[in-house]
């Protein structure tokens, strides 16, 4: 599938290079071509300074479940599960195959056409004398 770069407003038709805000293929196979950094392209989000700044402040752990102080109105609430709806109907036994994920063709072991198995095939196989 071939991509529209605009590297101006860092987009492509793809719609990858906007939604991550990292080049996509095609804008890196662009970038390459007029000898530019891929790299120039990507959102500031990603640079080694934003990481670092928001992990600058310290991250404490939570203290053990016997030092919390819990308020005594919060203490007396009890907290169910969420009502959920149990569908009617068989479960389903074959898992959906991922986004760009491929089915593989049955290919017939007997005659060697794609689409039917052996036990399905209805070509006719010349029998082979044996001495």
């Amino acid at each position: 599938m071939n991509g529209l770069v605009n590297l101006q407003n860092c987009s492509c038709t793809c719609r990858k290079f906007d939604l991550e805000q990292l080049p996509c293929k095609h804008a890196i196979a662009v970038c390459r071509h007029l000898k530019l950094n891929p790299d120039s392209l990507a959102s500031s989000y990603y640079t080694r300074a934003t990481w670092a700044a928001a992990y600058a402040k310290s991250i404490y752990p939570v203290p053990p479940q016997g030092t919390w102080v819990i308020p005594e109105h919060l203490n007396n609430i009890k907290i169910l599960p969420p009502l959920s709806k149990v569908m009617s109907g068989r479960h389903k036994t074959r898992r959906i195959p991922s986004k760009g994920e491929d089915r593989r063709e049955n290919k017939c072991s007997r005659c060697g056409v794609k689409g039917h198995y052996r036990n399905t095939c209805k070509q006719s196989v010349p029998v082979t004398n044996k001495q």
